[in-house]
C-alpha cells in the first residue's frame, strides 16, 4: 500500500506559481510606470495651462487700466502713450495701479508696462518711474515659453500688425504664440480705455 504525502507543493507547482506571480509584478511595474508618466505630462500640461491663464489675465488687466500717457526713455526720448507691433518692443503703455495704503485705503498710481520677447519667451516688464533714467529699477516676470509671439491689434474694422500712434488707443489687442503643448493660440482682449 503506497501512502499520499500532502505535507507540501511539488518542484513543478513552485515553479508555475513562481511564473505567474513575475506575471503578474511585471504587468504591475509597466502599470506603475505609465502612472508615474501619466502624472508628468499631466503636470507639464497643468504648467503650460497656467502660464497661458496667468499672461492672459495679466494682459487683460493691464490692458483694462490703460492711461495714455507719454513716457521718457532713459536717454531723454519721448516715447507715444501707446506702442504696439514694434519689432524691439511689441507693446508698451502706461497702466493706473492702486496700492494699499493703511490710512487712505487705497491710492492709485501709474505704472509703465511693456511686453517684449526674449530667447523663445514672452516677458513682462514693469516700473512705477514712469520717466526712465539708467538706474530706473524695473522688474521682469516671464509670461509664456513660446516661439512665434506677435501682437495684433484692433482698429475698429480690422487687425493689424503695427498699431501706429495717431494719439487714439486701439479698440482690442489680440496675442498670438506657438505653445509647445498646445500649438498655436490666440488671446484676444479689449482696450480699457476705448469703450
Amino acid at each position: 500500500m503506497s501512502e499520499r504525502r500532502d505535507a507540501g507543493f511539488t518542484l513543478v507547482e513552485a515553479l508555475v506559481s513562481l511564473f505567474v506571480f513575475s506575471l503578474v509584478a511585471g504587468g504591475c511595474v509597466v502599470m506603475l510606470g505609465q502612472a508615474v508618466e501619466s502624472q508628468r505630462r499631466i503636470g507639464v500640461s497643468e504648467a503650460s495651462l497656467r502660464q497661458l491663464q496667468t499672461a492672459r489675465a495679466l494682459l487683460e488687466s493691464d490692458l483694462m487700466q490703460i492711461v495714455q500717457r507719454p513716457v521718457r526713455t532713459a536717454d531723454n526720448a519721448r516715447t507715444p502713450p501707446f506702442v504696439g507691433g514694434d519689432a524691439s518692443l511689441p507693446l508698451a503703455f502706461v497702466r493706473a495701479s492702486a496700492e494699499p495704503d493703511p490710512t487712505l485705503g487705497a491710492v492709485s498710481s501709474l505704472v509703465y508696462v511693456r511686453y517684449f520677447v526674449r530667447d523663445r519667451q514672452l516677458i513682462r516688464a514693469s516700473r512705477s518711474e514712469l520717466d526712465a533714467t539708467e538706474a530706473t529699477p524695473e522688474s521682469e516676470r516671464v509670461l509664456l515659453d513660446a516661439q512665434n509671439v506677435r501682437f495684433a491689434f484692433y482698429d475698429g474694422a480690422n487687425w493689424v500688425e503695427q498699431w501706429s500712434p495717431g494719439g487714439r488707443l486701439p479698440r482690442a489687442v489680440a496675442l498670438t504664440a506657438e505653445l509647445p503643448r498646445y500649438g498655436a493660440v490666440r488671446v484676444e482682449t479689449i482696450v480699457g480705455a476705448t469703450r
